[in-house]
């Protein structure tokens, strides 16, 4: 099967239409009018088994013939991953694939994903690609795609307006410095999802979902420098993947793990700090801190309105509902400000920034002037590992040895090592047995789980504050501090029962043998 690497950026139709006179492709000679017209059935089974694996089968007409194609499963980790791809001319007599134009290997596997059924169409993209060919200072090769159509699966429909940058040869390094130039000039957005999977989820009336950020896998013998790459990609595929259920239909939990995803970024930018770039390190931190603010903000308000405010709304408390109430507009706001933020082309240069460091390994430019990062970089990765997580858990013990006597600050500040040491974990967990592994994250979920429920109360204490404050001088204002006073003194007595649940946690915690010294 051959290779396809391909950057996908969507925008919308006037930008899509003045996009061969801006600035970065002003020099490319694109195809001349009419544009090439490509019409592809989709296909697989009643239980869309090869969706389930990441295949795609479609058939293409491509102005008079038919092409074959199928695609293997997406890498998890990289906004231009590689795709395996295999294609064939076939009969354009023919309105269903043709198993037997794949090599045996494949047709075996397509065979044994559908069990014995057979497939059927299961949607349709009609689309008018205009084609030019880009060729860079540095001697790359990029094949520029200016897609315009519709996707159909049955009586519904939605529209195509979508730029693709196909590798054809050079590093994968150039797509995204020819996508941050052109981010420069129009609003465009990262292409997370495929035509296909928009069919799919066209087909099955679904919205795009978010994503929980997969395991890094990593080699047993891999390097640091193998190991920093590996879960760069991994955090910003994190990020970018739930973009989609985000802008376009504000998802809670699709927020939830976007801000997760900005987490396990910071948290890996510092675990690897002592052999980044220094430059790269500040900007991007900088970036992932201000969003994954505006993104708490939000979050604060969902979890405050859902569940601290929800188990008593039904109480009859009028205080509590117009608590409620009076949150419930500080959470639009909050949600406008993260949408926005999402939405902006500074959301997409930034994600696009990390992915130019990253198939650039700028890392390497600072172990060339510097020998100990050198030295680092090519290191085992659990040597690494061993270091970086005894660091995180000599910070947990130095504050959790008198965990029963903490001020709130201090708690607070426990948390976060905690967090800390949790990412990290599962940055370097597929270097060791997983048995060992899980046995130490468990106690460390649960012990953290305890601090989440105090910190949400820290938080809605914040809100309370906040609400009244705003308040102050109307006649809601009494009303809101008594609500605030009813769900906080309420809350209050189980995060007492929380706490007693915290000295058993840490005792089991402090128990479990570090896997990663065994």
């Amino acid at each position: 099967m051959g290779q396809e690497i391909e950057l996908k950026l969507t925008l919308d139709e006037k930008a899509l239409a003045d996009l061969p006179a801006c600035g970065p492709f002003a020099h490319v000679d694109f195809a001349p009018a009419p544009p090439k017209k490509l019409r592809a059935t989709y296909f697989d089974n009643a239980k869309n088994a090869l969706r389930q694996k990441g295949v795609v089968l479609r058939l293409r007409d491509e102005d008079g013939r038919l092409i074959q194609t199928l695609k293997g499963k997406k890498a998890f980790g990289s906004l231009a991953a590689g795709r395996a791809e295999f294609e064939s001319r076939i009969p354009k007599t023919r309105t269903k694939p043709d198993f037997n134009r794949l090599p045996p290997d494949l047709k075996k596997n397509i065979q044994n994903l559908l069990n014995g059924s057979g497939v059927e169409p299961l949607f349709v993209t009609d689309v008018d690609r205009t084609i030019g060919m880009l060729e860079t200072d540095t001697g790359d090769s990029i094949e520029l795609a200016l897609d315009r159509g519709t996707i159909r699966a049955g009586r519904r429909e939605t529209k195509v307006s979508e730029l693709e940058l196909e590798l054809k040869k050079g590093s994968p390094a150039s797509l995204y410095r020819v996508a941050l130039d052109l981010a420069e000039t129009i609003p465009v957005r990262i292409g997370v999802r495929t035509k296909g999977e928009r069919g799919y989820a066209l087909a099955n009336a679904l919205g795009p979902k978010s994503v929980r950020g997969e395991l890094v896998q990593l080699s047993k013998n891999a390097t640091v420098d193998e190991a920093l790459d590996q879960v760069l990609r991994h955090c910003l595929a994190h990020i970018v993947a739930n973009e989609p259920a985000l802008v376009d239909t504000a998802d809670e939990e699709a927020l939830h793990q976007m801000r997760v995803g900005l987490r396990r970024l910071r948290a890996a930018l510092a675990v690897f700090a002592p052999v980044l770039d220094k430059d790269m390190l500040k900007e991007v931190n900088a970036h992932a801190r201000k969003l994954a603010g505006l993104l708490g903000a939000a979050r604060d308000y969902d979890v405050f309105r859902g569940e601290l405010v929800g188990p008593l709304k039904e109480s009859g408390d009028e205080n509590v509902r117009r608590l409620d109430r009076a949150a419930t507009l500080e959470q639009i706001n909050a949600w406008d400000l993260a949408l926005r933020a999402v939405s902006s082309t500074e959301f997409t240069r930034t994600c696009l920034t990390l992915a130019l460091h990253i198939e650039e390994k700028s890392w390497r430019k600072r172990a060339a002037l510097d020998p100990k990062t050198a030295m680092i970089l090519a290191m085992p990765a659990r040597k690494f590992a061993e270091r970086a997580l005894t660091k995180r858990l000599k910070k947990v013990k130095s504050l959790g040895s008198n965990i029963e006597h903490l001020k709130l600050s201090e708690r607070h500040e426990l948390r976060k090592r905690l967090k800390s040491l949790k990412y990290a974990v599962g940055f370097f967990s597929a270097l060791y047995p997983k048995k060992q592994v899980s046995k130490q994250h468990k106690t460390l979920s649960e012990l953290q789980n305890v601090f989440g429920s105090l910190n949400d109360l820290a938080v809605a204490e914040e809100i309370v504050r906040t609400l009244t404050e705003k308040a102050k001088g109307t006649p809601s204002e009494v009303q809101i501090a008594n609500g605030g006073g009813r769900v906080l003194g309420w809350h209050s007595a189980h995060a007492d029962l929380h706490w007693t649940n915290a000295a058993k946690a840490w005792s089991e915690f402090r128990g479990t043998a570090s896997f990663w010294r065994g």
